[in-house]
């Protein structure tokens, strides 16, 4: 089997390119470079065309639009600087697969499913009784925080304030900075964890992560998300777009409950946005002011207080 070709010569100089101009691209690198290899699994040595490109962004017979969308995107941008010296690579159509970051509706957890979700943890295989515990009090982080999954599992013993009730998030989505606040009832149970975990594994560097996993090695994505896909059905729950609930539905779930708590008391969410928007990381409000009209409560409650103000009802002819 081929061990370089082509197209792999072309993508190192397509990533100097794009180093040299001070893009990292880090995440469409290594999208690009799964395509290498299957181009290499065929000792494929000729250049870059739209076929190829294609079938390999359908190799997954259950993927969803989207997901295809997501892989045939940061080929597109290395199309154009490939073709623009090699006269035999293909040019390469415009959204085959649609608009890969066309929104999705979240999947908005009740607490009682999250508690169920939580207590489901005990079931987990678990030789050393770290995973459940771990997973349980992760699953009750995300939904009093909205913190992302990468941000959760990134978090170190010396990351986590117990004196004034914060967590630092460092280097985090857009290479982001921030601190997010939590209430006292998480931080008895963060510290219920945090002891229980210093019983199991004695004192530890506060450099080490505070989430750990099964073998005392600290908790990663990889892990997480299998984990709660053995635990997420559960709770029996119809996502609409998606075959399954997800970890980012707590992010999405705590979004849309502050701004259904605020409709509901009355305060002005629009005022408030930018204050969300900071809480959660985003770089664009836009991001941020789509919770607005994510979920049918919180469309309700829009509604019900436009009618408070100006009178009328969805119901009248």
């Amino acid at each position: 089997m081929l061990t370089s070709n082509r197209i792999s010569k072309q993508l190192d100089e397509y990533i100097s390119y794009k180093h040299s101009l001070g893009y990292k691209i880090e995440s469409e690198i290594s999208v690009l470079k799964k395509f290498i290899r299957y181009t290499l699994s065929l000792d494929y040595d000729g250049p870059l065309t739209k076929d190829l490109v294609l079938t390999w962004c359908s190799l997954n017979k259950s993927a969803s639009m989207k997901t295809k969308g997501r892989q045939f995107e940061p080929i597109s941008p290395f199309a154009k600087y490939v073709t623009s010296f090699d006269v035999e690579a293909g040019a390469m159509p415009k959204c085959p697969f649609g608009n890969p970051h066309t929104r999705t509706t979240p999947y908005i957890y009740t607490e009682l499913e999250t508690k169920q979700l939580m207590d489901e943890c005990k079931n987990l295989y678990s030789p050393d009784g770290l995973r459940k515990l771990t997973m349980k009090t992760a699953i009750g982080l995300l939904w009093a925080t909205g913190l992302r999954t990468s941000e959760l599992i990134n978090l170190k013993i010396k990351d986590v304030d117990f004196k004034t009730n914060v967590l630092y998030i460092w280097n985090s989505k857009f290479k982001k900075d921030r601190i997010v606040p939590f209430s006292n009832s998480v931080r008895i149970e963060l510290m219920k964890y945090r002891l229980e975990i210093d019983n199991r594994l004695g004192t530890r560097n506060d450099d080490k992560s505070f989430f750990v996993n099964t073998g005392k090695r600290p908790l990663d994505i990889r892990a997480f998300d299998y984990a709660f896909i053995k635990i997420r059905d559960s709770i029996k729950a119809n996502p609409i777009g998606y075959p399954a609930v997800r970890l980012m539905d707590f992010r999405h779930t705590f979004a849309c409950r502050t701004i259904l708590n605020w409709l509901k008391n009355g305060v002005d969410a629009n005022s408030k946005l930018t204050i969300l928007s900071t809480f959660l990381g985003h770089v664009k409000p836009q991001d941020t002011y789509w919770y607005l009209s994510a979920t049918p409560e919180i469309l309700n409650a829009v509604c019900t207080r436009y009618e408070k103000k100006f009178g009328g009802s969805y119901y009248e002819n």
